[in-house]
Protein backbone atom coordinates (compact mmCIF):
# COMPACT_ATOMS: atom_id res chain seq x y z
CA UNK A 1 0.00 0.00 0.00
CA UNK A 2 1.27 3.38 -1.26
CA UNK A 3 1.70 6.23 0.91
CA UNK A 4 -1.19 7.82 -1.27
CA UNK A 5 -3.56 5.25 -0.48
CA UNK A 6 -2.90 5.05 3.55
CA UNK A 7 -3.72 8.80 3.41
CA UNK A 8 -6.84 8.33 1.39
CA UNK A 9 -7.68 5.51 3.76
CA UNK A 10 -7.37 7.75 6.80
CA UNK A 11 -8.98 11.00 5.46
CA UNK A 12 -11.97 8.77 4.41
CA UNK A 13 -12.67 7.85 7.71
CA UNK A 14 -14.36 10.06 9.97
CA UNK A 15 -12.34 8.84 13.06
CA UNK A 16 -9.16 9.49 11.23
CA UNK A 17 -9.94 12.97 9.71
CA UNK A 18 -11.00 14.18 13.45
CA UNK A 19 -7.73 12.84 14.61
CA UNK A 20 -6.11 14.21 11.92
CA UNK A 21 -7.45 17.67 12.50
CA UNK A 22 -6.72 17.56 16.28
CA UNK A 23 -2.75 16.42 15.12
CA UNK A 24 -2.80 19.27 12.98
CA UNK A 25 -4.47 21.74 15.54
CA UNK A 26 -2.15 20.59 18.09
CA UNK A 27 0.79 21.26 16.11
CA UNK A 28 0.07 24.80 15.00
CA UNK A 29 -0.96 25.55 18.89
CA UNK A 30 2.22 23.85 19.59
CA UNK A 31 4.39 25.67 17.64
CA UNK A 32 2.79 29.12 18.47
CA UNK A 33 3.55 28.97 21.98
CA UNK A 34 7.07 27.90 21.18
CA UNK A 35 7.75 30.28 19.08
CA UNK A 36 5.50 33.60 19.96
CA UNK A 37 7.72 35.12 17.39
CA UNK A 38 5.86 33.15 14.13
CA UNK A 39 2.41 34.55 15.54
CA UNK A 40 2.61 37.90 13.20
CA UNK A 41 3.79 35.16 10.11
CA UNK A 42 0.06 33.47 10.81
CA UNK A 43 -1.24 36.54 11.63
CA UNK A 44 -0.83 38.11 7.92
CA UNK A 45 -1.25 34.53 6.16
CA UNK A 46 -4.63 34.55 6.11
CA UNK A 47 -5.18 38.12 4.48
CA UNK A 48 -2.39 36.95 2.13
CA UNK A 49 -4.09 33.85 1.35
CA UNK A 50 -7.93 35.65 0.65
CA UNK A 51 -6.02 37.12 -1.94
CA UNK A 52 -4.52 34.33 -3.55
CA UNK A 53 -8.08 32.53 -3.43
CA UNK A 54 -9.66 35.17 -5.12
CA UNK A 55 -7.48 35.87 -7.53
CA UNK A 56 -6.86 31.70 -8.59
CA UNK A 57 -10.96 31.79 -8.63
CA UNK A 58 -10.54 35.15 -10.93
CA UNK A 59 -7.72 32.51 -12.83
CA UNK A 60 -9.49 29.24 -12.85
CA UNK A 61 -12.88 30.25 -13.88
CA UNK A 62 -12.28 33.95 -15.47
CA UNK A 63 -14.95 36.29 -16.15
CA UNK A 64 -17.64 34.49 -18.00
CA UNK A 65 -19.48 32.99 -15.09
CA UNK A 66 -20.66 36.21 -13.05
CA UNK A 67 -20.87 34.88 -9.55
CA UNK A 68 -17.14 32.84 -9.57
CA UNK A 69 -16.10 36.37 -10.61
CA UNK A 70 -18.11 37.91 -7.91
CA UNK A 71 -16.69 35.33 -5.54
CA UNK A 72 -13.11 36.05 -7.10
CA UNK A 73 -13.73 39.89 -6.24
CA UNK A 74 -14.61 39.58 -2.51
CA UNK A 75 -12.30 37.51 -1.41
CA UNK A 76 -9.58 40.00 -2.98
CA UNK A 77 -11.59 42.53 -1.93
CA UNK A 78 -11.74 40.98 1.49
CA UNK A 79 -7.99 40.03 1.92
CA UNK A 80 -7.19 43.38 1.17
CA UNK A 81 -9.59 44.99 3.53
CA UNK A 82 -8.68 42.58 6.75
CA UNK A 83 -4.94 43.51 6.01
CA UNK A 84 -5.60 47.15 6.49
CA UNK A 85 -7.57 46.24 9.37
CA UNK A 86 -4.19 44.81 10.71
CA UNK A 87 -2.43 47.33 9.44
CA UNK A 88 -4.66 50.31 10.79
CA UNK A 89 -6.21 51.00 13.97
CA UNK A 90 -10.18 51.09 13.45
CA UNK A 91 -13.43 51.99 15.31
CA UNK A 92 -15.72 49.18 16.04
CA UNK A 93 -17.68 49.86 12.94
CA UNK A 94 -14.85 49.98 10.12
CA UNK A 95 -13.51 46.96 11.98
CA UNK A 96 -16.65 44.90 11.74
CA UNK A 97 -17.35 45.57 7.85
CA UNK A 98 -13.02 44.98 7.27
CA UNK A 99 -13.86 41.84 8.79
CA UNK A 100 -17.62 41.02 7.46
CA UNK A 101 -16.01 41.45 3.46
CA UNK A 102 -14.06 38.16 3.40
CA UNK A 103 -16.87 36.41 5.45
CA UNK A 104 -19.59 37.64 2.38
CA UNK A 105 -16.86 35.95 -0.03
CA UNK A 106 -16.37 33.28 1.29
CA UNK A 107 -20.53 32.44 1.50
CA UNK A 108 -20.02 33.87 -2.58
CA UNK A 109 -17.51 30.97 -3.09
CA UNK A 110 -19.07 28.72 -1.40
CA UNK A 111 -21.99 29.50 -3.68
CA UNK A 112 -20.62 29.43 -6.65
CA UNK A 113 -19.12 26.38 -6.23
CA UNK A 114 -22.16 24.55 -5.63
CA UNK A 115 -23.62 25.92 -8.70
CA UNK A 116 -20.37 24.80 -10.30
CA UNK A 117 -21.06 21.54 -9.42
CA UNK A 118 -24.66 21.40 -10.04
CA UNK A 119 -23.48 22.07 -13.79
Amino acid sequence: MSVGQSADKVWNNLIGRLLTLLVGGGLVAGALTMYPQILPVVRWAIPVSFVLWGASRLYFYGVGDTLSLAAGCLLILGGFTYASYLLISMDELTGAVAQLVPAIGIFTELFAAHYRNQD
